[in-house]
C-alpha cells in the first residue's frame, strides 16, 4: 500500500488511509471534461444553426425572424451554461464523485470526512469552479499551497479529491479459513475500495501482530463493518466475520468482472 497523504479516523477509531489525487491528475481530468463540455456545446450550436436556417426559410417577415433569432440565441446561451454547470454536478453525484475525466484519470471526489459526495457539496464546489478556473487560476494557487491540495471550491464544499485505487483481488499472503458465506450475508456493494484495503491489510498482517493488538483491531474493524453493512448476527468471532466480508466482496467483484 502506498504511503497515504490523508488520514481519516472514523467514529469507531478505524483509520482510513487515502492518497490525494495531485494537481497534475486533477488538471488532466479537468482538461478531458472541458473538452467533452465544449464538444457538447459545439453540437448544440450546430443544432442551433440548423434551426436558424429553418427560421430563415419559413418565416416571411424580417422583424419576426429577428425576434426568433434573439430567442434562439438566448436559449442556446442558457443551455450552454446549464451544460457546463450541470455536467460536473450531475456526473459527480450520480457517478459517486467521478466525471468522465476523473474516471479516466482515476480520481474521485469525496467529502472531507470520507463519506460519499452529497448534492449540497457537489453544487457548492462546482458553482465556485468558475472562480477557480477563470479568476487568475485561483484554484491552482490554492491546490499548490494547501497541504491537502484543495481548490477554493473544495474548501467551501468540504470536499477533497483522492486517487481511485483498483482493488487487488488476489489472495496472496492471505490465510482464509472461513467458507464463503451465502450471497445474502451482506450487501458488499456498500463497500468502497478504501474499505477493501482496510480489510485486506488487516487480514494480511494479523499473523504478525501480538495477540492483544490483533484482538483489539479485529474488534474495531468488526464494529465498523457491522455498522456499515448491518448483517444478521451469527455469533462468530470478529476475524471470522471479517473473513466472510472479504469473501463476499471478492465474490461480488469477480461476478461484476465477468
Amino acid at each position: 500500500m502506498e504511503k497515504p497523504d490523508y488520514l481519516i479516523s472514523t467514529p469507531e477509531n478505524v483509520d482510513l488511509h487515502l492518497e490525494l489525487a495531485g494537481v497534475g491528475n486533477r488538471i488532466w481530468a479537468a482538461f478531458i471534461d472541458v473538452v467533452l463540455i465544449y464538444l457538447s456545446i459545439l453540437f448544440l450550436v450546430f443544432v442551433g444553426a440548423i434551426v436558424a436556417a429553418v427560421i430563415e426559410q419559413i418565416i416571411p417577415t424580417r422583424d419576426a425572424k429577428n425576434q426568433l433569432f434573439l430567442y434562439l440565441i438566448a436559449a442556446l446561451s442558457l443551455l450552454s451554461f446549464a451544460i457546463y454547470t450541470c455536467y460536473f454536478i450531475l456526473f459527480e453525484k450520480l457517478w459517486q464523485g467521478q466525471t468522465p475525466g476523473k474516471r479516466i484519470a482515476q480520481i474521485r471526489v469525496i467529502e472531507a470526512n470520507g463519506q460519499p459526495l452529497n448534492w449540497a457539496a457537489s453544487i457548492i464546489r462546482n458553482l465556485v469552479r468558475f472562480v477557480d478556473m477563470f479568476v487568475f487560476m485561483v484554484g491552482v494557487v490554492f491546490m499548490i499551497f494547501d497541504k491537502n491540495e484543495r481548490r477554493l471550491g473544495d474548501f467551501l464544499g468540504g470536499t477533497l479529491v483522492i486517487r481511485e485505487r483498483a482493488p487487488d483481488l488476489s489472495q496472496r499472503n492471505l490465510r482464509i479459513q472461513t467458507e464463503a458465506p451465502n450471497a445474502s450475508f451482506v450487501d458488499a456493494g456498500q463497500l468502497n475500495p478504501d474499505d477493501y484495503y482496510l480489510l485486506v491489510n488487516f487480514l494480511r498482517r494479523r499473523h504478525q501482530m501480538n495477540s492483544q493488538s490483533r484482538f483489539t483491531l479485529a474488534k474495531q474493524l468488526e464494529d465498523y463493518f457491522r455498522l456499515k453493512l448491518s448483517p444478521e448476527s451469527k455469533g462468530e468471532s470478529a476475524e471470522t466475520f471479517l473473513e466472510k466480508v472479504y469473501l463476499a466482496y471478492t465474490a461480488r467483484a469477480e461476478l461484476e468482472a465477468k
